[in-house]
Formats: structure tokens, C-alpha cells, sequence
């Protein structure tokens, strides 16, 4: 397939944009049914590229994203504290043997984890010498966190995620902040990780927020929209959704969709430091549907905000998945249990958990909480029109738009709407 193939990638207008997505579709579907499957060795290149364009807006993509399963996620890891010149000098040394480099992922030397995991082990080491602690164990806990991308249950994935939590809390330690590696219990007799950041000038009385990321953004990763809302006085408590990181025993399923909101919530609220009646709670992405069982059931929240949510959609349009990029794909499927080998099989697991297919989307409301819910105006798996009936689901819900493309609302402006609206309610 020649390069350029997909020539108006860049521009914006909605029917250019209609036009792109149904060349991507056509294509994968030749793909499935010449027989491909989720692990096989994907040899278009340009499909893969342009998978990720079309998912989170191609202004977001990096040059050689077309050689790479995983997304190179360049913007975001720099503001974690690593440079352009830190993450391309280990993706020299991964090359897996197949047309997408890091597609196989051993534990071995050329291999995503590995890789990564040895530069962050590298930082570790200085920091632990006395090397610009906070500089380095920042540096060490963002490349082990990358190592355990895209979040598969691979034990050293898992292991390289431990160590990333680990590093955060000695960064944020070493940096003067107040960051606690906590474990909450589960009903169902198991627990999950959180990281439990304070302010550092107040220890009582705390309002809090329970913050949650999505399909394949862990607990480590929302420390700059974090610090906003613990520099106005707040406690915020991040942890994994169901199926994610390190709360991997516990998969987003019919009856157990709240399982580690109820969980968190609990701990919070038995925190002395913590004010149990002003908490609030944000969720993002894949994140959507226990976020919103939760709020429901929740009616003492003081606010809830819904980033991005998935709810119905890609839920019950599970001929979706192929058109997302694989990593998304494949991470999805792990948080709901299903084989990721095999995309076509997702929709008997995703079905069930739409909003819509529960009866929820029918007009009425279901809570008084005031609610936000915040994307862009063009994503493919959280439509403008889930996102309005989702906020419709509370008599105080409002729905913001910021961005014309891509899967999840980014930049300062969508932070600032997000803090000053949590905030203002809590």
C-alpha cells in the first residue's frame, strides 16, 4: 500500500472525516476476512497509522507511529518528566521481528518491557545514590510505567507498574508533595491499588475526588490534572478500573461493574483526614460505565465528572474494534475479560454493559448530582449523542465539547473546565 494513502488525514471537516473513516472501515475489513486475527503479524503499515489517526485525531500522532503497535504517546510522557531523547534511545534497541516492532513483547533483550524497564531501572539507581532524586525517581517511575504499557497482565508488565508506583511515591516524596501508596479491600474479598495524594499545608477536613483513567492509562498517569484540584485543598485517591493494572483480578462484568468505586469509596470515607460528606468522583474513557453505575447508586456524591465515557457505542457496535487501533483493542478486551485474539467475539461481553442495553437511555433521570460530562465533538467511541444522553442522566448534568477530533478531550482548557467544575461543587 503506497504511503499518503490517507492525504487528508491533517484536515478537519466533518465529511472529510466521514470519508476517512469509511476507507479505514473497508479496510479492515478486507483484513478480516482475508483471516486476520489480533496476534497475527499485521503487514499494512498505513492501516495501523492510520487506526491511531482516526481514534485519538491525527495531530496527536508521532512520525514512525506506522512502525509501532503500541502508541507513541511522546506529548504525555514528556509532561511525566522524560524527553523525546529519552524514549528514542530505548526504541532503538526493541525490535520484535515482525512488521510492527514491539507487537511481541518477551521478557528478554529487543523487547518493549525489558527495554524500557532497564532505562527506568538506570534512573532508579541515581536517584537511590543521591542524583537528583526527584528528577530521576520521576524519570525511573514514567519509564517503568511505559514498560507496562499497554497493560496486558503480563507478569512483567505487571511487575514493571509495581515499580512505577513505587518511584512515584519516592519522586513525589523527594519533592516535598504528600503521595501515599495505599491498598483498599473489596467486596468480593480481594483489594486494589491506590495512590492517595494530599495537600501539603492541610490535613483535615479534606474534600476528596476519586480519579479513575481508562482502557490503558494507569494510576501513575493523571499527576498534572491531579495536582490542580490538590493545590486547592483536595485529597485525590487514583487507582485502575476494573481489569486494569493493578487491579487486574477484578474485570468489568455484568453485577461487579462498581466493585472497586464501592471499595474506594469505603477507604476514603473511613479516612479521618477526609471530610466523608464532600467527595466527588471523576472517570475517564473505557471507565465510562462503572463511573456511572457508581454515580447512580451514589446519590451523596457532590459531583461527578464523566471524561470521554464510553457507555453504549463501541459497546453495542462491536464491529468498532477492528477499526481501533490494536493496543486499544486488545486492552479493552482484557477489561472485560474477553479473548483478545479474537475481536469478533467482544461484543458478547460489551453488549451487556451498555448504558442503552440496561434500559438507561430512555429520557428519565436517574440522579440529582451535578455532573459533567467533557469530550470532543468528533469521537468515534463516545459520540456527542452518548455523551448528551449520559448527561441527561442527572437533572444538574451538562455536557462540554473542547476539540474537533479524537478520543478524549485534551489541553488547558478542558483541565481548567474539569478542576473549576469539581471544585465548585464539592
Amino acid at each position: 500500500m503506497p504511503s499518503g494513502i490517507f492525504p487528508w488525514s491533517l484536515q478537519k471537516s466533518p465529511k472529510e472525516r466521514t470519508m476517512k473513516k469509511q476507507l479505514i472501515a473497508s479496510l479492515v475489513s478486507l483484513i478480516c476476512a482475508a483471516g486476520a486475527h489480533a496476534n497475527a503479524d499485521l503487514t499494512s503499515q498505513d492501516t495501523n497509522k492510520a487506526n491511531h489517526e482516526n481514534f485519538r485525531g491525527a495531530s496527536h500522532i508521532v512520525a514512525n507511529q506506522e512502525n509501532w503497535y503500541r502508541e507513541l504517546r511522546l506529548e504525555d510522557w514528556n509532561k511525566m518528566g522524560v524527553t523525546t531523547a529519552d524514549v528514542d534511545a530505548v526504541l532503538e534497541h526493541i525490535n520484535g521481528g515482525l512488521t510492527l516492532r514491539d507487537q511481541s513483547n518477551d521478557n528478554k533483550a529487543g523487547y518493549w518491557t525489558y527495554e524500557f524497564s532497564k532505562q527506568a531501572q538506570h534512573h532508579f539507581d541515581l536517584a537511590n545514590k543521591g542524583t537528583d532524586a526527584a528528577t530521576n525517581y520521576r524519570k525511573a517511575s514514567t519509564l517503568w510505567m511505559i514498560a507496562s504499557y499497554p497493560n496486558l497482565h503480563t507478569d512483567h508488565e505487571l511487575a514493571a507498574l509495581d515499580k512505577s508506583v513505587d518511584a512515584y511515591v519516592l519522586a513525589a516524596t523527594a519533592s516535598g508533595e504528600k503521595v501515599e501508596r495505599v491498598e483498599f479491600p473489596l467486596a468480593d474479598g480481594g483489594s486494589a491499588t491506590g495512590l492517595l495524594h494530599l495537600p501539603k499545608d492541610k490535613s483535615d477536613n479534606l474534600a476528596a475526588v476519586l480519579w479513575t483513567g481508562g482502557v490503558d492509562k494507569s494510576l501513575v498517569e493523571h499527576k498534572k490534572s491531579i495536582d490542580q484540584v490538590v493545590e486547592r485543598g483536595f485529597a485525590v485517591l487514583s487507582f485502575d478500573m476494573p481489569g486494569a493494572g493493578l487491579n487486574r483480578n477484578n474485570v468489568m462484568s455484568v453485577g461487579t461493574e462498581t466493585l472497586t468505586h464501592d471499595g474506594a469509596l469505603a477507604f476514603i470515607k473511613a479516612d479521618k483526614r477526609i471530610n466523608s460528606d464532600r467527595i466527588g468522583a471523576l472517570s475517564s474513557s473505557g471507565a465510562g460505565i462503572p463511573l456511572m453505575e457508581f454515580a447512580i447508586k451514589q446519590p451523596e456524591l457532590k459531583a461527578v465528572v464523566a471524561r470521554c465515557t464510553v457507555v453504549d457505542g463501541l459497546l453495542t457496535k462491536p464491529f468498532l474494534f477492528p477499526e481501533l487501533p490494536l493496543m486499544t483493542s486488545q486492552s479493552f478486551g482484557t477489561r472485560v475479560g474477553a479473548d483478545i485474539n479474537d475481536l469478533e467475539s467482544f461484543g458478547q461481553f460489551t453488549v451487556p454493559l451498555s448504558l442503552k442495553t440496561k434500559g438507561y437511555f430512555d429520557g428519565k433521570t436517574r440522579m440529582d448530582t451535578p455532573l459533567l460530562v467533557i469530550n470532543t465533538s468528533d469521537d468515534m467511541v463516545s459520540s456527542p449523542e452518548d455523551m448528551k444522553k449520559t448527561a441527561a442522566l442527572s437533572s444538574q448534568g451538562k455536557v462540554e465539547f473542547y476539540g474537533d477530533e479524537g478520543h478524549c478531550p485534551e489541553g488547558k482548557a478542558a483541565e481548567e473546565a474539569i478542576t473549576q467544575f469539581l471544585t465548585s461543587n464539592i
